[in-house]
C-alpha cells in the first residue's frame, strides 16, 4: 500500500512538471507524452526490465523541463538563431538536472535528461559524449524527440509528417543517433499511435 501512495505520489509530481511546461511554453507536455510513448515503446523492443522503462518514461517526460528557466521570447524566436541563442537554448538540460537533482528518486532519470542532446559521432551537448558512454536512455530519448519535432512539428519546426521523420532518423543513423535504437524505433514507429 505504501509502494503504491509513493509511485502514485512520484507520478502526480512528474505530472505536475509537466503541466508547469505546457504553461511556460505550450505544446510541450504533448510532445512530452508523445516521446515518452516512443522512448518506452523502443526500448520495451530493445527488451528492457520494467525498472529501467519506469526511469525512462520520467525522463522522457521532464527531458525538456528546464526550458521552464530559458527566456520566453528565445524559445519562440523565429528565423536563424546565433551562436550566443543556441548557447542559450542549450542550457535547457543543465537545468533541468539543476531543477530536478533535489529529488533523489529521479536521480536515475537524470543522467538520461542532461544528455539527450549528445550524438553518437560525439557532435552533441553538453559533453560531447559519443557512442557507448551516452546513457543509453539519452540514445533513446535522443531519436524519439526528434522524431516527433520532425513529424509533429514544433514552435520552430512545420510538422513534416512519419514518413519524412523515419526517413530523417534513418539517415542519421551512425552519426547522431545509435544504429541499435534506431533499428528498434523504426520497428515499433508504425504501430504506435500516441495521443
Amino acid at each position: 500500500m505504501v509502494d503504491e501512495l509513493l509511485r502514485a505520489s512520484y507520478n502526480d509530481m512528474v505530472r505536475a512538471f509537466v503541466n508547469l511546461l505546457d504553461v511556460c511554453e505550450p505544446g510541450e507536455g504533448d510532445h512530452a507524452e508523445r516521446v515518452a510513448v516512443y522512448a518506452v515503446a523502443t526500448a520495451e523492443k530493445m527488451g528492457w526490465s520494467n525498472e529501467n522503462l519506469v526511469h525512462l518514461r520520467r525522463a522522457a517526460l521532464l527531458h525538456d523541463v528546464g526550458k521552464v528557466a530559458i527566456d520566453r521570447n528565445l524559445l519562440r524566436k523565429l528565423g536563424d538563431l546565433d551562436e550566443d541563442d543556441l548557447n542559450g537554448l542549450r542550457l535547457h538540460a543543465a537545468m533541468a538536472e539543476s531543477l530536478l537533482s533535489a529529488l533523489p528518486w529521479l536521480a536515475p532519470a537524470i543522467p538520461m535528461i542532461r544528455h539527450h542532446h549528445e550524438r553518437w559521432d560525439g557532435e552533441g551537448y553538453p559533453a560531447r559524449l559519443c557512442g557507448a558512454a551516452i546513457p543509453p536512455g539519452a540514445r533513446v530519448i535522443a531519436v524519439a524527440e526528434v522524431f516527433d519535432h520532425v513529424a509533429y512539428g514544433s514552435s520552430y519546426r512545420e510538422p513534416m509528417g512519419r514518413e519524412e521523420a523515419c526517413a530523417e532518423i534513418s539517415a542519421h543513423s551512425g552519426t547522431q543517433f545509435d544504429p541499435e535504437v534506431v533499428t528498434a524505433f523504426l520497428k515499433i514507429e508504425s504501430v504506435i499511435q500516441p495521443a
